[in-house]
């Protein structure tokens, strides 16, 4: 015989999430000191507060595929030395866009000398961090994509 009440039989759903996740807890908790460390290292030289937010962006942020004009050589936001202190490091934020034309700023560091500024940059960025990236044809570039880049250079 069917159950003449349906509904009794299904769990009530909204009581499950007023009990707190003991793993979304722990996460928490991990996330607001590296959270509180970016913050405090951002303004810092030597590139911790590049390499703190780089890490946190690997972690826990997903990878996207962004293109963007290569950077002019001398347009870093700063530099430091490499980990031999033979070569120099340098970072660029970068205006970007994804495949859809949504625009995207994105860290990149050009490690042991300038960028050439000359072509375009294939991407691969998990939230602000670019993790790595690599030079392509133009034509190469989605067209949303394209296009969100060269509006602000034409209203300039």
């Amino acid at each position: 015989m069917p159950n003449p009440a349906p509904a009794r039989a299904m769990p009530n759903l909204t009581r499950t999430h007023a009990v707190p996740n003991p793993a979304r807890f722990r996460a928490v908790a991990l996330l607001l000191p590296a959270l509180f460390a970016c913050t405090l290292l951002s303004g810092c030289g030597g590139g911790w507060g590049v390499a703190v937010s780089s890490l946190f962006d690997r972690v826990f942020m997903p990878q996207e595929t962004v293109w963007a004009a290569s950077p002019e050589p001398d347009s870093f936001t700063e530099s430091y030395a490499d980990a031999t202190g033979a070569g120099t490091n340098y970072v660029y934020r970068v205006q970007g866009a994804i495949a859809d034309g949504s625009p995207v700023e994105v860290t990149l560091i050009s490690y042991g000398g300038k960028t050439s500024g000359e072509g375009w940059l294939q991407i691969e960025a998990h939230g602000g961090s670019g993790v790595r990236y690599r030079t392509i044809d133009e034509l190469d570039v989605p067209l949303a994509a394209h296009e969100a880049l060269a509006e602000p250079s034409s209203a300039s």
